[in-house]
């Protein structure tokens, strides 16, 4: 393990790399294992998308006491060992489409949406992308500014936050979902949608509300699932 930083009162971001080159694209995730929880193992997707000198990026958020992302979260420090699997999932961008894309993340579902980002700045020229964030308070937005300096530096990408428990800077409140549907329609969009379960669901329904063809959506639950 390389470094570690809480971001949040229950948020760390880690970097590591594998001792042997680890395969991957954007958007999948490998379940990792540390010698704080041994025999145990939960699945985290990376944030990054692959880089020459093989460091992977991971968001953890503490979900309940006494488990592996907790030990990840309140324990883990640079130097220590990780084990990981080798990387799972097809959540990935269409390389063929050219279609304009959104992604909805809560919580730690910004991950992968940060990783399939970062791969579409390496290649990206035509493609609008507009990234949804929902947290619960405006305290739970982490890496709050790594999201922004992308944003300035690639005009092609916007970034919406949306709180549900507490008025915004805007001094607006919704979910998620309602902010997606708010900023539509959406005509001719690739959708990528990563959160809790309700968050989800939620977004799912409105898409389908909204005509948003079914084989445009792509989802992935993280956060609350995972212990």
């Amino acid at each position: 393990m390389l470094t570690h930083e809480r971001r949040g009162r229950d948020v760390a971001v880690f970097t590591c790399r594998p001792g042997q080159p680890l395969p991957y694209r954007a958007g999948q995730h490998v379940t990792i294992e540390c010698a704080y929880r041994p025999w145990q193992s939960r699945a985290y997707a990376m944030a990054n998308a692959p880089r020459p000198d093989r460091v992977l990026e991971f968001h953890v958020r503490a979900a309940v006491p006494a488990g592996v992302s907790d030990a990840l979260v309140t324990r883990l420090k640079p130097g220590d060992l990780l084990r990981l699997s080798p990387p799972r999932g097809d959540l990935t961008l269409d390389r063929y489409s050219r279609r304009d894309v959104v992604f909805v993340a809560g919580g730690t579902g910004l991950a992968p949406a940060k990783a399939m980002i970062d791969e579409l700045t390496r290649c990206n020229r035509t493609r609008w992308i507009h990234l949804f964030r929902g947290e619960r308070y405006r305290r739970d937005f982490y890496d709050r500014e790594h999201v922004d300096r992308l944003a300035l530096r690639h005009p092609w990408l916007t970034v919406v936050r949306a709180t549900s428990e507490e008025p915004d800077e805007a001094g607006d409140q919704a979910p998620i979902a309602d902010v997606v549907t708010r900023h539509g329609p959406w005509p001719d969009h690739d959708f990528y949608v990563f959160g809790s379960p309700p968050m989800v669901e939620s977004t799912l329904r409105r898409l389908d509300r909204l005509g948003v063809p079914g084989d445009r959506v792509r989802y992935d639950i993280f956060g609350t699932c995972l212990r």
